[in-house]
């Protein structure tokens, strides 16, 4: 049976141990929905695993263990897959209770990732991620329309006019100027020609301007 699989963003949690859990939302071709809480671990960079003993499913007004059959299992797993690849290092929002030990989210303003040389710095506002114009400017001179995306759908393109959200470019700009120092403080830190500071004592040593590479120089100066 083919199912509709939602994962409902605002559950999910990181653990100590790095396990995350979520609810997620199944439904059929006639409408018909199951509820499910479940935990994954990240086996790769862009893989994780279903904890199968661990699954609960909501009936009759309360969560009871569930058993779940391989399709059921790779569909949950699915869900999770790219939004914990995507957003794993975001999850440092403590929302611990005492009754349920302690638990990570995600900042609702968060910057997501820093620009590379010539890219655009990727920005959380809510669930909508944004792009900068670059790495320097977060918008072209009198733009007021701003493309986003929304977590968990990729695929779409949406818009958003900021001239008739202020509140939003207010959060926008101050995520951006995270970034853009973070961009500038990185750019500056490396020698002239680009290379890292290992790389630029490795090549000191091959053409004889040193005695030493880079980590002979940092042992030197233990």
């Amino acid at each position: 049976m083919n199912l509709h699989v939602k994962l409902n963003l605002s559950s999910v949690r990181k653990f100590p141990d790095g396990t995350f859990g979520a609810q997620v939302i199944t439904s059929d071709a006639d409408g018909n929905q199951a509820f499910y809480a479940c935990k994954v671990k990240r086996t790769a960079p862009f893989e994780v695993e279903l904890d199968r003993s661990n699954v609960h499913e909501f009936i009759a007004g309360r969560w009871q263990t569930a058993t779940v059959n391989d399709a059921l299992a790779k569909q949950l797993t699915g869900s999770m897959r790219k939004f914990v690849s995507s957003y794993a290092r975001l999850f440092t929002k403590d929302v611990s209770k005492a009754r349920d030990g302690k638990q990570f989210g995600m900042y609702t303003d968060a910057v997501v990732a820093i620009a590379d040389s010539g890219g655009k710095h990727k920005l959380k506002v809510d669930d909508k991620i944004f792009e900068s114009k670059d790495a320097i400017s977060l918008l072209s001179s009198g733009q007021n329309v701003i493309e986003y995306r929304l977590i968990g759908d990729s695929l779409r393109i949406l818009s958003l006019n900021l001239a008739d959200n202020p509140y939003i470019l207010k959060r926008l700009q101050k995520q951006f100027d995270v970034a853009k120092e973070k961009y500038e403080r990185v750019r500056n830190s490396r020698p002239i020609g680009g290379m890292s500071w290992a790389a630029n004592q490795n090549d000191r040593k091959t053409f004889g301007k040193s005695r030493y590479n880079h980590r002979e120089l940092q042992r030197s100066r233990a």
